[in-house]
């Protein structure tokens, strides 16, 4: 400000028409390697060109002003005078010669130690604390062939265009469950011996559960063989067990089947032969009874109970739907079990024999 006002003041006593000197042109000379988006990804000189000659440095100016280390902005400043003229100019260098650290980020850790069994999407997580992430690699997303080894690469690029080296994600991919075939069961007075064959798996966990309280399950065995007998069973209760595969991966293939144990003869029943296969509701026959007064007739599905009858012939047709428990049901695609009891003197009495028997059929 200074030299601004004795300037002015000196300019006022020249004579009208007198020359006066020109101010300096400072301009910077910036060398290195130019990145994307104004910065630079090597090192960087910065040299000062002042025009015309016979000027004073005020500050800065230094000569062959070396930046080397990463930096968001340092500004490098030349200021110079000619006479009471005074000119000054500055640069700012942006430079980052470093590439983004990059991490794979799956979405979800493994199903089992390494391995996942369904749809893995895989984005990429980078970090650069100086220019800034551009851009990465777009997400991938991999849900088979199982394999073992299989690699994901990704890169990201910072706002300098520095790009990272090649970030490899390696993992092993089996979406394929365990096999369980031919599970059956036989039945004692208090007993039930479950059946298996298992292909795939580690190991088997059979679950009992009772058709009169389904959510109350039990497991009753764990390991590698291929059938386990329960005993201290209720007779005549209902049970469904489960039969729960588990391979390395943690792929799980569960099947059922349901048994009454202390059931009596199958003989009784006459009709649908057992695990009939059907188009159309089946008429459920049996042989009569002696002394019995009605029968009870209950159907299960799943192990869930659909219906419950009490007809007073030894007979019961079935229909394409009815209503049982408060709800409406149908007699869908499926494999049901139907069983029966004799009911003597008034039905209120709940006066029952032993299970005369139990089977299963099929509608297609």
């Amino acid at each position: 400000m200074r030299r601004a006002i004795v300037a002015a003041v000196l300019a006022s006593l020249l004579p009208a028409g007198a020359a006066t000197a020109a101010a300096p042109v400072i301009t910077p000379i910036v060398t290195g390697q130019a990145g994307d988006n104004g910065w630079y990804v090597g090192d960087v000189i910065v040299n000062w060109s002042i025009t015309p000659g016979g000027y004073t440095v005020d500050s800065g100016c230094a000569p062959s002003t070396s930046i080397r280390s990463d930096t968001p902005g340092t500004k490098v400043a030349c200021a110079a005078s000619i006479g009471l003229d005074s000119a000054s100019s500055s640069v700012t260098i942006r430079l980052d010669k470093t590439a983004p650290v990059v991490a794979p980020a799956p979405s979800r850790p493994p199903d089992a130690p390494g391995t996942y069994n369904h749809t893995l999407n895989l984005n990429w997580s980078p970090t650069d604390p100086t220019s800034g992430i551009a851009s990465c690699t777009p997400p991938s997303t991999y849900s088979g062939p199982d394999g073992t080894g299989i690699t994901l690469t990704g890169t990201c690029r910072d706002r300098a265009g520095n790009v990272s080296a090649p970030v490899a994600f390696v993992f092993d991919y089996d979406a394929t469950p365990p096999v369980v075939s031919k599970v059956s069961a036989s039945i004692g007075k208090k007993t039930a011996t479950v059946a298996w064959e298992v292909t795939g798996a580690t190991a088997v966990t059979l679950i009992r559960a009772s058709a009169s309280a389904p959510a109350r399950q039990r497991v009753v065995y764990t390991g590698t063989a291929d059938k386990f007998t329960d005993r201290h069973l209720t007779t005549g209760r209902h049970y469904t067990y489960f039969v729960r595969a588990v391979d390395a991966a943690a792929n799980v293939t569960t099947r059922s089947v349901n048994v009454t144990p202390g059931a009596a003869s199958r003989s009784r029943l006459l009709a649908p032969r057992a695990n009939a296969r059907l188009s159309a509701p089946p008429l459920l026959r049996w042989r009569k009874v002696a002394k019995a007064r009605y029968y009870n007739v209950q159907i299960f599905r799943n192990g869930r109970k659909v219906l419950s009858a009490w007809p007073s012939r030894a007979r019961y047709q079935l229909r394409k739907s009815w209503r049982y428990g408060g709800r409406h049901h149908r007699l869908g695609r499926g494999t049901y079990r139907w069983y029966l009891w004799a009911g003597y003197g008034a039905r209120s009495a709940r006066h029952y024999g032993s299970l005369l028997g139990q089977r299963s059929f099929t509608v297609r």
